[in-house]
């Protein structure tokens, strides 16, 4: 795996009833990100009575999903410290299924 792909940040997203408890899952999402060495970024989208349950949502691209244990092992751990959250793990593969550019047929004449 090359050293670009492995120093991919992921985008957690963090939505709570109460701004503290957001603040208590991103210092816990960002404690378990260094913990396995995964670069993170954690975005608080939502606070509010709407938020019937917490939950982090990991976001990727794909090459880190297919390629990488840690992102797997960070999910696992922030539904051990966060037992009442729900932890989702959402990758990007946006660019996987890009169309192919076109082939040139060649054809071989016979005579």
């Amino acid at each position: 795996m090359s050293a670009r792909v492995e120093s991919l940040p992921i985008i957690c997203e963090i939505h709570a009833s109460r701004s503290s408890q957001a603040a208590a899952l991103a210092e816990i999402a960002t404690f378990c990100a260094r913990d396995v060495g995964q670069p993170l970024i954690a975005r608080t989208l939502a606070i509010g009575a709407d938020c019937a349950e917490p939950s982090l949502t990991l976001h990727l691209p794909v090459e880190l999903a297919e390629a990488q244990h840690r992102v797997w092992c960070l999910a696992c751990r922030l539904a051990c410290f966060c037992p009442s959250a729900r932890v989702s793990v959402l990758v990007r593969g946006e660019n996987t299924f890009a169309p192919a550019p076109p082939r040139v047929s060649r054809r071989r004449r016979s005579a």
